[in-house]
């Protein structure tokens, strides 16, 4: 089986958070400028939403970058997890080290249909693995698959 992308809905969920955390950023800087006077005579209100303006950008350009770099595929061994921007990581966490497992989902995830699995795995410094932005149903069947095709001793 090869790698599979997760739910595309996963990028509207990922940009309202990126920008509530801007519209968080703007709300300080407007309390900033009032509170202190002093600035009124140098740029900073200008600088300030300049860089706004880039961050919002940012927030609604870098979710559908991360969603294309975002993939995953179970096999007979385990779960591979491939994702990142800048630095590629290849998580494999093979099913004989899956010693419980998660399904999450936040309010904005439960708006847009998509959960969270985590897999808390043995003995290693990455002990809890996540892959975001499944479908409801997609994260129950892929948990299932790990417990139905493991030892069953976990999961």
């Amino acid at each position: 089986m090869g790698f599979q992308s997760v739910d595309r809905r996963t990028v509207s969920a990922w940009r309202l958070q990126a920008l509530a955390g801007v519209a968080v950023a703007a709300l300080a800087a407007v309390a900033a400028v009032i509170a202190l006077p002093q600035l009124a005579g140098w740029p900073v209100p200008g600088l300030l939403g300049g860089l706004l303006v880039v961050a919002a950008g940012l927030a609604l350009w870098l979710p559908a970058l991360a969603h294309a770099r975002l993939r995953y595929r179970l096999d007979e061994h385990g779960l591979t997890i491939e994702h990142g921007i800048l630095w590629r990581h290849r998580i494999i966490v093979p099913r004989v080290r899956v010693q419980h497992s998660d399904i999450s989902q936040g309010p904005l995830q439960r708006a847009f249909g998509v959960t969270t699995l985590r897999l808390y795995t043995a003995g290693s410094r990455f002990t809890v693995n996540s892959l975001p932005g499944l479908a409801d149903d997609q994260a129950r069947a892929l948990r299932r698959q790990l417990l139905d095709e493991g030892d069953g001793d976990a999961v």
